[in-house]
């Protein structure tokens, strides 16, 4: 059920805008064709469609699904393209009755619990017979995203994943990542490119650490930020509470790769760099609050989130009351 890609009836991939960083779509039912790893289905045999594809390597997107139907009968897929990814696919319910086969043979039949992940090599053609019930998240990853990573980072090549359908475990990282990714995907007017980014690399490095036959181990580049470096990301992030940067972006600005500046970033700050400019988001919201006027909504807007109920949930999550009851306990 690992799904890959969303096109309309004329196989054209449907997108909310051009061009690197994040790209979130949601699926209707009125759009026809839904390309799966376990081949072609139609949008009306779904219940959830939703995806968010990420620019990490020029050409070659990094692309998230969450996919579910809620009743049984689903049905025989047809052959899934050959292509130079693998999809690490996370069981948020338990699946009971299908068939797998890889490259015409047999893969797999057995009931998958809830939170247990498999990773497809696409690279093989994969179709199914889909009889219960499904609510899966599904990370397709290129070829091209862990060559990035190994070669900026000094790691040995990966060239293979191994964790089949047959051998399919818990994997408590990718099944809180899938979780925490849900309103995004649900909601992308809430993701950004920052978010986005972290969260490929992240999710691929974990992948290659895992599940790789010589797990990646980076060697290079692992001293903190220089003064300058620390300085200059935090001013980028200040004037950028929206998240409207990516990784690439700010790593450039301080001239290292990519995964060079996300890990020396947190050796030196305490936390990712979007963790970082949520904790800016809410003190420039505190101060706000403080200081103005203004209305919690205009607050919310002026701060980078995208609505009043994005703005409470994460204001509440790190300040342990929502904005409305802080600003009562300040006297204004």
């Amino acid at each position: 059920m690992n799904f890959v890609e969303v096109s309309n009836s004329r196989g054209a991939e449907i997108r909310a805008r051009p061009g690197p960083g994040p790209v979130l779509s949601r699926q209707t039912q009125s759009e026809a064709e839904v390309s799966v790893v376990f081949a072609q289905t139609l949008a009306n045999r779904l219940d959830v469609m939703e995806q968010l594809s990420i620019g990490t390597v020029p050409g070659s997107d990094f692309v998230i699904n969450h996919i579910a139907r809620k009743q049984p009968g689903h049905g025989m897929t047809d052959r899934a393209i050959k292509r130079g990814w693998y999809v690490a696919c996370v069981h948020l319910e338990r699946l009971d009755a299908y068939d797998v086969w890889c490259d015409d043979e047999h893969e797999s039949s057995g009931a998958l619990e809830a939170g247990v992940l498999h990773v497809n090599d696409m690279r093989s053609a994969w179709r199914a017979d889909i009889r219960s019930p499904f609510d899966v998240v599904n990370f397709c990853i290129p070829q091209s995203a862990f060559d990035d990573i190994t070669s900026a980072e000094g790691g040995a090549p990966i060239e293979e994943l191994h964790c089949p359908i047959s051998l399919a475990r818990a994997d408590t990282v990718l099944k809180n990542f899938a979780l925490a990714l849900l309103p995004a995907l649900a909601a992308p007017d809430r993701a950004n490119k920052l978010f986005a980014d972290h969260t490929a690399r992240a999710v691929t490095a974990h992948l290659a650490r895992t599940y790789a036959p010589i797990p990646f181990r980076p060697r290079y580049g692992r001293g903190g930020l220089a003064p300058w470096q620390e300085r200059r990301a935090k001013e980028m992030l200040r004037a950028n509470l929206s998240g409207d940067l990516s990784l690439p972006e700010l790593a450039g600005a301080c001239r290292l790769s990519t995964g060079h500046f996300s890990r020396a970033f947190k050796q030196t700050v305490g936390c990712a760099p979007h963790q970082w400019l949520l904790h800016q988001r809410v003190e420039h919201a505190k101060h706000l609050i403080l200081n103005t006027n203004e209305p919690l909504c205009g607050i919310a807007l002026d701060t980078g989130f995208s609505d009043q109920a994005h703005f409470t949930r994460v204001f509440s999550q790190r300040v342990k009351v929502s904005p409305a009851a802080w600003r009562r306990q300040q006297g204004r």
